[in-house]
């Protein structure tokens, strides 16, 4: 993926995301989401307004604006691509100048609305650039930094928050999110209640020096808005056994803390959570010996397809039965356990209406990964150019895997297999988890895509040698769907 190519989507976004993008454009967006995390997220955020939604029957100088912009941008659409190419920079720029994004993300809506953000609007230097703090909110789910930066951040530049209260408590990071490298937002852990100042200190990575911000705080004043409370809920398919822990419904976001175990089996190479690879800790005589974690967003409506690396129906559902709305999935964090040897994690929704009382969470699929009774394992030489015929087959209980070809595309290593299966399970009833070998290292496969009903396109990292092993570690069974009733009045 190339940095030209990236700015190339990123001026395409406003029509893609307005869907008056020509055929052309929109495969060529469409080819490019699938591998690019960067420019899925900006989309996410390309489709949110830049500016508060108004009240209904009022308008204003600035919508008045966007409705005659939005009409440029669908006469542009009739010109051919390298004219967008070339002028929709300046469309872009237009498009978003002098808004800043970040603070009308519509998970925000709730606390605007109520008033709950703590005004900082305070600026200090940091090198070459002036930092504003405009504004934080202290939600119980998150805590949510907004600044903007002058001049913007250019290329691979960025900033580093850390945050530590007047108690001497420090609070992980949880990431950031930024527009045009000069608007920005960054989630750290929720403040604790006793809290009453923070200090937010920013330094700009290799950049000596940092700067930093005392900020009075009052925790209590969101948290009386908001609700936690906890479950305990339980579920058993054999031998899987899953756990709803706490449930944390905050103005910004809602956040469903879970765990999956099961028993140390040494035939259960562990268990995925819904297109994940399984997880698993190996535990030694003193503990375990590795552990691992891991952040999934939800991709984009238009990337999700009957067939293809995003499958529908493959992540968490939440509704909410009160008011009869689905709550938008945004993340799904996962870690090992390096107590039970399992799964503990948290699912991250859009804020729940404060009026809901019934919740109903359905899990996304779980897959129950085990061993081959045999090691089944192919060594061959992968093309440097082009593609290569390779005969291969792995086989699984009632499932079989053909290797057809090997072929080097798109700066990854691609397997091309057919699938043979029993005719009561549907494809997607079976996963496979593929490794290969390069030198002395094994390397978990980075995508798998279900081209049709009958192949299967698996792909990897290049490897560094020419010479590698493709191995079957694991097969993964679907297990059937878990669905929990919430009471959200506790």
């Amino acid at each position: 993926m190339t940095n030209y190519e990236c700015e190339i989507i990123k001026d395409l976004l406003p029509l893609y995301a307005d869907g008056v993008a020509s055929d052309a454009s929109l495969e060529m967006v469409e080819r490019h989401l699938a591998e690019c995390a960067s420019c899925r997220n900006l989309l996410e955020l390309c489709g949110q307004p830049a500016i508060a939604t108004p009240d209904e029957g009022k308008t204003s100088p600035i919508s008045g604006i966007d409705g005659v912009w939005g009409r440029l941008r669908r006469v542009a659409v009739v010109f051919m691509v390298g004219i967008i190419i070339t002028a929709s920079t300046i469309a872009w720029a237009s498009y978003k100048a002098g808004r800043n994004m970040a603070l009308r993300d519509p998970s925000f809506r709730q606390a605007e609305q109520m008033d709950l953000f703590s005004e900082v609007n305070q600026s200090k230097k940091l090198g070459p650039y002036t930092i504003t703090v405009d504004k934080i909110l202290l939600d119980s789910a998150r805590t949510t930094v907004f600044y903007s930066v002058d001049p913007r951040l250019e290329g691979d530049g960025n900033i580093q928050i850390n945050m530590a209260d007047d108690k001497g408590v420090h609070y992980d990071p949880r990431g950031g999110r930024g527009i045009q490298g000069k608007y920005f937002m960054y989630d750290l852990e929720p403040v604790n209640l006793d809290a009453e100042k923070l200090t937010l200190s920013f330094n700009a990575g290799e950049m000596p020096g940092e700067t930093q911000f005392e900020i009075p705080v009052d925790p209590t004043t969101v948290a009386q808005n908001t609700r936690e409370f906890y479950p305990n809920l339980k579920k058993t398919i054999e031998p899987v056994e899953l756990a709803l822990d706490r449930a944390v419904l905050g103005l910004s976001e809602s956040i469903i803390f879970f765990r999956v175990r099961w028993p140390q089996d040494p035939s259960i190479a562990g268990v995925g959570i819904g297109l994940d690879r399984p997880m698993y800790t190996v535990m030694g005589p003193n503990g375990p010996t590795s552990a691992e974690s891991r952040v999934s967003r939800t991709p984009p409506a238009p990337m999700i397809k009957e067939y293809g690396a995003f499958l529908p129906g493959n992540w968490a559902d939440l509704i909410d039965v009160t008011n009869g709305k689905r709550i938008k999935l945004n993340e799904t964090h996962t870690q090992t356990d390096p107590v039970t040897g399992g799964i503990k994690g948290s699912f991250h929704f859009e804020p729940v209406d404060p009026s809901a009382r019934e919740l109903k969470l359905t899990f996304p699929p779980l897959y129950l990964y085990r061993f081959p009774k045999k090691e089944q394992t192919l060594e061959f030489n992968y093309p440097r150019q082009g593609e290569r015929a390779i005969n291969g087959v792995f086989i699984y209980g009632p499932v079989t895997y053909i290797l057809e070809k090997a072929v080097k595309e798109n700066k990854q290593l691609a397997f091309y297999f057919s699938f043979k299966g029993t005719e009561d399970k549907p494809p997607h009833y079976y996963r496979p988890d593929f490794r290969i070998k390069d030198k002395e290292f094994w390397q978990e496969h980075i995508r798998m895509e279900w081209l049709d009903d009958k192949h299967v396109k698996v792909s990897f990292p290049i490897p560094e040698n020419d010479r590698v092993i493709l191995q079957l570690r694991s097969m993964g069974e679907r297990l059937p769907k878990v669905d929990f009733e919430l009471n959200a009045t506790r």
